[in-house]
């Protein structure tokens, strides 16, 4: 290919809202340019990286023995109501209206209609397992698009699902799947962590996120430095540690308190005493109406995820004001004890402190020396706040989970009945009796994967591309081309590289200087730099990508280097 015929080119100037290395970097070298918010149209340069990747999923797919096939992207709402999923989604889901009055939702993900498709089939024990896969448009309301790819709008996605007979089936290919996407994300050359994670909108009881590790990752996750134990920010487990159970338990008391102490901001102000000294209430109404208190340490953040989880809700919102006075509360006068008609669900970390502050908050008192066990008790407790640097691994209880920020680059689910119990997706067992399916799900964004190649993969010059997806492997740089005679072996050597089978990419510009064509070189970050020159004489410049030296060789031994590889 003709840089001189080549539509996309570099600019100079990055986008003033580019913020991560991927988005300047893509929209600089030529390889995207955005068409509305979170939305984006893949350049020549942005559509070959995109193929390439396609290609090598596909390949994997295929080797698990999934098939692939395709749905439409207007799905009825219906479908996905059955399973309660449009109210997970929430303000994400996006909903069109035909000409007829019928509702479509603009495909998010694919499981309910794929369970549909699957039950027309009516299967046995005899046809299971069924591994399906597609390539599909995705579309997601997100409302705060950001870092070019890394979070859209509508891109594209691998989404993989499987039906099975029984759990061990499930599992085997959930294991398939998951080693799949490793092998994948080594021919990407990215390093991933498999971490657990919450299974969220998707639903099931089993998943696992596959983090790349970066400074600009909008996931935080934890892995322990002693036994490896890996989860996400929403499913991370720690031990909780005593923190003052040495200290005599004393007698409750109910103290004067200012009306104006309300918050824990307001009682560090009064009292002085470190966070982890108060009760902390946190108050959440679920998808029935149902209010549940969360009652925590001061020092402990809620991690909702964990508290839909414990609480066995399918959405959680705060309260609203009209809410707690419903209760007898009101915003920083909740109790931890007494309110009717509430769920209460405390943290495990109440019962690391002795002599708490608050948790019956009036107008002008509170109590203090309060003790769990002694003066409140729950029907439940659970983890229900998030993990921190340096806790105490709860699996081995001898390392520390130490926090990460990554991107997740793919995502597996094991989810089990969720759906099939929902649409009655079944199957005919041995017995000739109707069996629900076990189901699992599997995805992978492109344009996501592109963005987090680039994310590892550059320096301050531009992109450098691994060989499996670069646009093209060779960078053929002219100069001095007003002179015949470069212009000519120029020529000679672009149909020398090409007969042997490279993709080569020629930058043939008349009239563009020699410090812009080789910055333009490392900009678009392809991994081999030949330089055709009159300084060069026979011979062509050959520079990798990732080294900062260059040699001079002929095309010969070059290709021959090409082949060694």
């Amino acid at each position: 290919m003709r840089y001189s015929k080549f539509f996309g080119k570099t600019q100079k100037t990055a986008p003033a809202e580019a913020r991560v290395a991927s988005h300047r970097l893509l929209v600089q070298a030529g390889f995207i340019r955005q068409i509305s918010s979170g939305r984006w149209a893949l350049l020549p340069f942005g559509m070959r990286v995109w193929e390439k990747i396609y290609q090598i999923i596909d390949q994997e797919m295929k080797k698990i023995g999934a098939q692939k096939m395709v749905t439409p992207t207007l799905h009825p709402l219906e479908i996905w109501q059955a399973s309660n999923r449009d109210k997970a989604f929430g303000e994400e889901m996006m909903v069109i209206e035909d000409h007829y009055g019928r509702r479509f939702a603009l495909g998010a993900t694919a499981e309910g209609i794929m369970l549909e498709i699957i039950k027309t089939m009516s299967p046995s024990y005899r046809d299971l397992p069924i591994v399906v896969y597609q390539f599909s448009q995705k579309f997601r309301d997100d409302k705060r698009p950001r870092g070019g790819l890394l979070r859209v709008r509508e891109f594209m996605m691998k989404d993989a699902y499987s039906f099975a007979a029984d759990e061990k089936q499930s599992r085997r290919i959930y294991k398939q799947f998951y080693d799949a996407y490793r092998r994948i994300a080594k021919r990407l050359d990215l390093q991933v962590e498999p971490v657990l994670a919450d299974s969220g909108a998707i639903g099931g009881s089993l998943s696992h996120e596959f983090m790349v590790e970066t400074p600009i990752g909008d996931q935080k996750y934890f892995v322990c430095d002693h036994c490896g134990y890996a989860a996400n920010i929403e499913k991370a487990e720690f031990e909780r540690e005593p923190i003052n159970l040495d200290e005599p338990v004393r007698l409750l008391k109910k103290i004067k308190q200012p009306t104006w102490v309300c918050t824990m901001e307001d009682n560090l102000k009064y009292y002085g005493k470190p966070l982890w000294r108060y009760l902390k209430n946190v108050v959440y109404r679920d998808e029935k109406g149902r209010i549940i208190i969360a009652s925590i340490r001061g020092d402990q953040q809620i991690n909702e995820a964990k508290l839909r989880r414990a609480a066995g809700a399918q959405s959680l919102s705060p309260a609203t004001a009209k809410d707690l006075a419903k209760i007898g509360a009101k915003p920083g006068w909740v109790h931890s004890w007494g309110h009717k008609g509430v769920t209460y669900i405390g943290d495990y970390g109440l019962k690391m402190v002795h002599n708490f502050i608050g948790g019956q908050k009036t107008k002008t008192t509170d109590t203090k020396n309060v003790n769990y066990g002694r003066d409140f008790q729950y029907d439940l407790l659970a983890d229900i706040v998030d993990t921190h640097d340096g806790a105490l691994c709860s699996q081995c209880r001898q390392g520390r989970l130490r926090l990460k920020t990554g991107i997740e680059w793919g995502h597996v689910f094991k989810i089990d009945h969720f759906y099939s119990r929902a649409q009655k997706g079944t199957f005919i067992n041995r017995n000739d009796k109707e069996e629900l399916l076990w189901m699992g799900s599997y995805g992978i964004g492109l344009e996501r994967c592109l963005a987090t190649i680039v994310e590892t993969h550059h320096d301050r010059q531009g992109i450098i591309w691994p060989a499996s997806v670069a646009p093209f492997l060779v960078h053929l740089v002219g100069l001095d081309l007003q002179e015949k005679a470069v212009a000519k072996r120029a020529e000679k050597v672009y149909q020398r590289l090409q007969e042997a089978g490279l993709e080569v990419f020629f930058d043939d510009r008349p009239g563009v200087s020699a410090g812009n064509k080789l910055a333009d070189a490392d900009l678009i970050g392809i991994p081999w730099r030949l330089v055709v020159s009159k300084r060069n004489g026979t011979k062509v410049e050959v520079k990798p990508r990732h080294k900062t030296k260059a040699s001079l060789e002929t095309v010969d031994s070059f290709l021959k280097q090409i082949k060694s590889k």
